[in-house]
């Protein structure tokens, strides 16, 4: 072997093993949905983004327990939240059980004058205090007397009724055995917070295995175990796809490998064709792991795609040689369409690469470093490998019946007017084509988002489509912010503009509002004599409540209440999740239940000075923000590709005959996908760039200049072979369980299809009479 020769392949070697190396050490796999979601542009979306990532939304595992009598339902929750506690994974654990509730009722008990909104120094008078005592009696001769007697000495004021909401509402699930059921009582529920973030998805595994070996040792037999949240998801979705990513590349490749023995008779043909494969995956994993720091589970994924596509390379060259033809000659004949094959998917992929979207991004640049390490191991290391009696035994008889070329004539005319009917159904329904649904981008199936969404609402989840925002330097003016707000929010109440609301400040009121309560505080020589004059005439001792005044001296003098006083429990959690700090300041968010004429009340929140934020609407705008920039950079790839292979072929005509059907062939699969019942998202963008890629190679080869019946022969043979090969991996990409693979593979699995079918009808030398 030449040393030139060996200088490429010890190259070529040196790189593979240089990537290996590099992976080896450095890969790190995550599987954090908001990498799927489009970027946020405003200050509303980066909130939105912000919490599904970092949020405490992201570390909450919802739990149902089921296949079981209520009695043994409610002792498994009961046993599966005390071993959650103990774990050390979990900040805080709630299956409804009062008892549970220590540390709530302690932190209720010991700041209520600082929590309760109807603090006030006329509330310590002795007239209100004798109507407190009045009322007092009523109730324990009802059903609340004995939670009124257990407090009635140290809060005759009633400011713990004030604050029961705050941990037990009303709108809350039901309760049997002391814990929370369903409404059917089927089920068991019960909601826990990880210590570890929602984007940590190894943290919220072990988690998530901590938990079902809980449950087995809570409730041993035959009980089910249903979990829900993003880190069930992430979790969820990392496992999935780690699965499929080696099924479903097994699968491809074992239909690639079986087609192409079947096409060249030859294991060392297959073998090479694996190269440019393997090469390109290695390539582009570590080009998306060094320009992102870290590879999704979908962008791994989707390296199965990189095996039709840069299988096709090889094909060609093989199919294409001669018998006895060195690949250096072959590549002289033909290296030039196979150039402009690789550099338009290039192209094409770039509206991906330099896309905003981290997600499309990182699926652009597996594909750019992929496709262009795989055609150049093509050009440069298979000539060198592979020698001339290699390809003889190709299946040459793979001929087209003479009756092609008369029939191709035929369908060329039906096939433009399909195309034509076609465009026309896809403008008509311009306004029905895209899924603006953020949601539906999520790559969650729907049976976990069906999951999700029953046991948020059995939870008495609010309904958090509509959020007020109140914003502010820092955390002090947003909590006062927050009062304001609820003052505004409790006249939409009472006016039926809402049925409720939640304000951060109702859990952790300002450091203002808190010392305007605690000076409202009588002195405790005052206060003895007002309750003295107001006990004058009942029957309760003059000493009876001495733990009242004692609880007062002490709120007097007591610190105030802050973040830390409340970590650990469900105060805490509310606060968190509604009092949000980012790069754009402190939040406020007050979540609404029961919106009557969100337009309306949006004006009114402008008004005020708050941001009425309605999630699907933002979301969808969101959406539809991004996917216009998209379009453009579809639209400016298309162009991009229009004026190379103007350039390239150096002839108009040559490039529209090249083009056109693979546009017509996009145009009539959104077609079909629209008749199917689909509507289109991002992800059904990126399969029609994909589409556009491989399409032109059909057409490049077809529109290639052949000269004589053999080479017009090998030519059908390196379109068939690719063509199928193709069709192969994303009909497996199909029968993914990830939407988002499963509709990228059905896209792209039809889009190709009709374009071999449209670039030999419209682009081949016999659609033109020259067989």
């Amino acid at each position: 072997m030449k040393p030139a020769r060996l200088a490429v392949i010890a190259l070529w070697l040196l790189g593979l093993a240089a990537c290996s190396a590099w992976l080896a050490r450095n890969l790190s796999v995550d599987a954090e949905l908001t990498v799927f979601l489009p970027p946020s542009t405003t200050p509303a979306q980066r909130l939105l983004v912000e919490q599904l990532r970092d949020g405490v939304a992201s570390r909450l595992i919802l739990v149902a327990i089921g296949d079981g009598s209520a009695l043994e339902l409610a002792g498994a929750s009961k046993e599966l939240a005390r071993r959650l506690r103990q774990s050390g994974l979990f900040s805080f654990v709630n299956n409804g059980d009062p008892t549970a509730f220590s540390r709530e009722r302690e932190i209720l008990s010991a700041n209520r004058y600082l929590l309760s909104p109807a603090v006030d120094a006329k509330r310590f008078s002795t007239a209100a205090l004798q109507a407190a005592i009045e009322e007092n009696l009523e109730l324990l001769a009802s059903p609340a007397g004995p939670f009124v007697r257990h407090t009635l000495a140290a809060d005759p004021t009633g400011e713990l009724r004030q604050l029961a909401g705050l941990i037990a509402p009303q709108d809350g699930p039901s309760l049997q055995h002391g814990v929370w059921f369903t409404r059917d009582a089927s089920r068991a529920l019960l909601v826990a917070e990880t210590r570890a973030a929602g984007f940590d998805v190894d943290a919220q595994k072990r988690a998530i295995a901590f938990m079902r070996e809980a449950f087995a040792a809570a409730l041993p037999g035959t009980g089910r175990l249903e979990l829900s949240g993003p880190g069930v998801f992430a979790s969820q979705m990392r496992d999935t796809i780690h699965a499929e990513s080696w099924r479903l590349s097994l699968l491809a490749s074992v239909l690639v490998i079986l087609i192409l023995t079947i096409a060249f008779r030859s294991f060392a043909l297959v073998a090479a064709c694996a190269l440019p494969v393997v090469t390109g995956l290695l390539v582009g994993v570590t080009a998306v792991a060094m320009g992102f720091g870290t590879v999704h589970g979908i962008t791994l994924a989707f390296g199965a795609t990189l095996i039709g596509e840069a299988v096709d390379y090889p094909s060609y060259l093989f199919a294409n040689a001669a018998p006895g033809e060195p690949l250096d000659a072959t590549l002289s004949r033909m290296g030039h369409t196979l150039r402009l094959a690789v550099l338009t998917t290039l192209l094409g992929a770039s509206a991906m690469a330099f896309s905003s979207f981290e997600g499309l991004a990182q699926l652009g640049m597996l594909t750019i470093a992929g496709v262009l390490a795989a055609g150049l191991t093509t050009t440069w290391v298979l000539p060198r490998l592979v020698a001339p009696r290699a390809t003889e035994r190709k299946l040459v008889a793979m001929n087209v019946p003479s009756l092609l070329p008369r029939l191709l004539k035929f369908v060329r005319w039906p096939a433009v007017a399909l195309a034509a009917a076609a465009l026309v159904f896809v403008v008509s329904r311009q306004e029905r084509i895209w899924d603006d649904d953020l949601a539906n981008l999520s790559p969650i199936s729907e049976s976990a988002k069906s999951l999700d969404r029953r046991l948020r609402n059995e939870l008495g989840a609010p309904d958090v489509r509509y959020l007020v925002l109140a914003r502010a330097n820092d955390r002090e003016a947003a909590l006062e912010r927050s009062e304001s707000l609820a003052g505004w929010l409790g006249r939409a109440v009472a006016g039926g503009r809402i049925a409720g609301f939640e304000v951060p400040s109702a859990y952790l009121p300002s450091r203002r509002t808190q010392e305007s309560r605690r000076s409202a505080l009588p002195e405790v020589k005052t206060l003895a004599e007002s309750l003295s004059a107001a006990l004058k005439d009942s029957n309760f001792r003059q000493d009876a409540f001495a733990p009242f005044l004692e609880s007062v001296a002490r709120a007097r003098s007591g610190p105030l209440l802050d973040t830390e006083s409340l970590s650990g429990s469900l105060l805490g959690l509310k606060v968190s999740a509604l009092l949000v700090e980012n790069r754009d300041g402190w939040t406020a968010v007050a979540p609404l239940r029961g919106v009557q004429m969100p337009e309306r009340l949006a004006a009114e929140a402008a008004r005020a000075d708050y941001e009425f934020l309605d999630l699907k609407e933002e979301s969808n705008r969101l959406v539809n923000a991004y996917r216009n920039e998209s379009l453009k950079f579809f639209a400016l790839g298309l162009l991009g590709i229009a004026v190379f292979l103007a350039l390239s072929l150096r002839s108009l005509a040559r490039a529209a005959r090249v083009l056109l059907p693979v546009l017509a062939a996009a145009v009539l699969d959104v077609a079909l996908l629209l008749l199917m019942g689909r509507t289109l998202s991002l992800f059904n963008l990126v399969a029609l760039l994909l589409v556009v890629g491989v399409g032109l190679n059909y057409a490049l080869f077809f529109e290639r200049p052949q000269e004589g019946v053999a080479e017009r022969v090998r030519t059908r043979l390196s379109v068939t072979v690719c063509a199928t090969t193709t069709l192969s991996v994303f009909g497996c990409l199909m029968l993914s369980q990830t939407p988002v693979l499963r509709s990228i593979g059905e896209t792209v699995f039809f889009g190709c299809l009709l374009s071999v079918l449209f670039c030999a009808a419209l682009s081949s030398p016999y659609a033109r009479g020259r067989a």
